[in-house]
Formats: C-alpha cells, sequence, structure tokens
C-alpha cells in the first residue's frame, strides 16, 4: 500500500508540475483568463450595489454555503472526470474558482434575496437552470472555458434547481430554530 500511496503522490505531483506549466504557457493573460477574472469579480460589485444591506447577513450566509456546494459539487464532476476547465485563474486550482465562488454564489445570492416565496423562487430557479445549463455551459465549451468529458448539459439542469432548493430549505430550516 505505501508504494501505491507513493506512486498516486508522485503522479500527482507531476501533474501538478504539468498544470502550473499549461497555466504560464497558455493561460495566464490569455482572452479566457481575463474573461475568467471577470467573472470572478464583475458578478459581485454588482451584487453589492443589489443587495439588501438589512439582509446581509442571511443572504451572505446563504451565498457561502451555496458557494462550498457548487464548488464540491464541481470538485467531484472534475475527480471523476466528467469535465475539466482548460484554462484556469488560478493554476492550483482545478475548478473553476470563476464559476463556483463568482456568477454562480451571486445569482444565487440574488434569487434568493428577490424571490422569498418558494412559488416565485422554484421558478426563477428553473428559470436559471435553463439559462446556465443549455445556454451558458454551451458557450463556455465553445468559447473554450469548459470541456466536458462524460457529461450531458440535460444532466446539469436538475442539479441546478435541486441545490438551489436544498440551499433554501435548510436555510428556512436553519432560521426556524434560530427563532424559535
Amino acid at each position: 500500500m505505501d508504494e501505491l500511496l507513493e506512486e498516486i503522490v508522485y503522479v500527482h505531483k507531476e501533474l501538478t508540475d504539468h498544470w502550473q506549466q499549461y497555466w504560464l504557457h497558455y493561460d495566464l493573460f490569455t482572452l479566457q483568463w481575463w474573461l475568467l477574472l471577470a467573472l470572478l469579480i464583475i458578478p459581485w460589485v454588482v451584487w453589492w450595489r443589489l443587495a439588501d444591506k438589512k439582509r446581509l447577513t442571511d443572504i451572505i450566509l446563504f451565498g457561502v454555503a451555496m458557494s462550498f456546494l457548487i464548488f464540491l459539487l464541481d470538485h467531484i464532476g472534475y475527480e471523476l472526470n466528467l469535465w475539466v476547465y482548460p484554462h484556469k485563474l488560478f493554476p492550483t486550482i482545478p475548478e473553476s474558482s470563476s464559476f463556483d465562488l463568482g456568477i454562480l454564489p451571486v445569482l444565487h445570492m440574488l434569487l434568493f434575496q428577490y424571490f422569498t416565496g418558494w412559488r416565485s423562487y422554484v421558478i426563477a430557479n428553473i428559470l436559471m437552470a435553463t439559462v446556465f445549463a443549455f445556454l451558458c455551459e454551451p458557450i463556455s465549451v465553445w468559447i473554450g472555458l469548459y470541456k466536458i468529458l462524460h457529461w450531458k448539459y440535460m444532466y446539469s439542469f436538475p442539479l441546478y434547481i435541486l441545490k438551489a432548493v436544498m440551499m433554501k430549505g435548510m436555510f428556512e430550516i436553519i432560521k426556524k430554530r434560530q427563532n424559535s
């Protein structure tokens, strides 16, 4: 077992070195890199202007939990070789930090803020899931930010909805316990 673990550590180090070289030669300061930087920063600037400052704690808590869930699901997909990100903002993060920590959690926080009732929240998330699964993901593939290995856009659609519904449900349970 120690030999196998040593081999895994060696292969992992080699892979990390390759990704860092790839990032330096094919990512850093390319058009895709600048786009990823914009997708990480601009949503937060917009969010700050639109955020309901009276509900800031709740909205940020929801957003942090959503970011964690998105990052976790993205990592699982990466580890299972379902997809890969040919361009990265940071060389040592296999997932797309621009999507996981930028555009997606910000949009989820805005939906959480503006659609407080369950019906409107679910409808808004279905619309978001439709746009992201069938428009944004194909565009991301087309411009080279995302490469599908063993995945279909249709698989993403229910996951976008499920994670949003699950997170709002958990949040409401926590709020009820806090208030009782």
